[in-house]
């Protein structure tokens, strides 16, 4: 005679077969999403450690000038070469400081669902080199030639070999050994920043050119046939100025300099050697200016991570 309760005991079994399933399915599940999420951190932790590497490099590339000249106005941006599998902005937040946003490209396809969403900012600004120039002029001599002037000028035969070294290296502008004559040079109402002879406008500071101060370095002997020009002037070699020349910033000569024709800097000038055959010197004219040196110091420094935060992490709408 059957037991009255097997249908209850069926009922039982099933009930556990439908529980043990759902829960079997649930955990499952959970077990996938967990999988998922580390996927995606492991992405995320590699796309931050290449998103900084990626930033490093290109802030260590950058001056302060250099991005001046690119993006004059607030909020210009300009898009920055990081490789096929990365994407990086610049962008000008005041005059001094400035917004790296550094990004890995997304796939396309499936992939996209599964690629980590990451976006690094830096804020950078200038940090400047420290100068202490012992003289507006600081050069060499040879024969009877003399600096006259009042106060007396400091002269030494090494300059500022050092500074010449260490500006070389973040050179905007870089010509080879010849005659140059300088001029501003405009495209539009643009300053045209890759004309090898626009060397910037120190006369009229509203002009387009008026805020273009390039670190220019010659690599060889230079002549100057006449012109202006503003910045850093660096020249591996001797320098000969054979008609009217004026220049505000920063002269470092790690040659000989013979100078032919009236020439002003209003900054300060350095040099291994001057020559003016047997009489004095008496076509250079140099007006020191911590103004003009401070500002070219500036323009040609590094830039740097502000100390308040190294690094922000940015987020956008899909």
């Amino acid at each position: 005679m059957p037991k009255p309760d097997r249908g209850a005991a069926l009922a039982v079994v099933l009930w556990g077969l439908v529980v043990g399933g759902a829960l079997l399915t649930l955990v499952t599940i959970l077990a996938v999403q967990e999988q998922r999420a580390a996927v995606a951190l492991r992405r995320e932790e590699r796309g931050l450690v290449g998103a900084e590497r990626i930033g490093a490099e290109l802030a260590a590339g950058m001056t302060a000038g250099e991005l001046r000249s690119e993006l004059p106005r607030t909020f210009d941006s300009l898009s920055l070469d990081a490789g096929g599998d990365w994407s990086a902005l610049v962008r000008r937040l005041t005059p001094l400081v400035v917004l790296l946003e550094v990004a890995p490209r997304q796939p396309v396809g499936p992939a996209s669902r599964e690629a980590a969403g990451v976006r690094l900012g830096w804020l950078l600004g200038p940090r400047p080199d420290s100068v202490s120039p012992v003289a507006a002029v600081s050069v060499g001599v040879s024969g009877s030639a003399q600096i006259v002037g009042s106060p007396p000028e400091l002269l030494q035969a090494t300059g500022q070999v050092a500074l010449f070294d260490r500006l070389s290296e973040r050179a905007t502008l870089i010509l080879p050994g010849g005659t140059y004559t300088a001029s501003p040079a405009t495209v539009g109402t643009s300053c045209d920043i890759r004309r090898s002879t626009n060397w910037g406008d120190p006369v009229w500071a509203a002009a387009p050119c008026g805020g273009y101060l390039p670190l220019i370095r010659v690599d060889g002997d230079l002549t100057l046939s006449g012109g202006i020009g503003q910045g850093i002037l660096l020249v591996n070699g001797d320098l000969r100025v054979t008609a009217p020349f004026a220049f505000h910033g920063i002269v470092i000569v790690k040659g000989a300099v013979d100078i032919t024709a009236p020439t002003d800097v209003r900054g300060i000038f350095a040099a291994a050697e001057l020559r003016s055959g047997a009489g004095s010197v008496t076509q250079l004219k140099v007006h020191y200016s911590k103004c003009v040196i401070s500002k070219d110091l500036d323009s040609a420094a590094p830039l740097s991570t502000l100390s308040s935060r190294a690094w922000i992490p940015l987020f956008q709408a899909p």
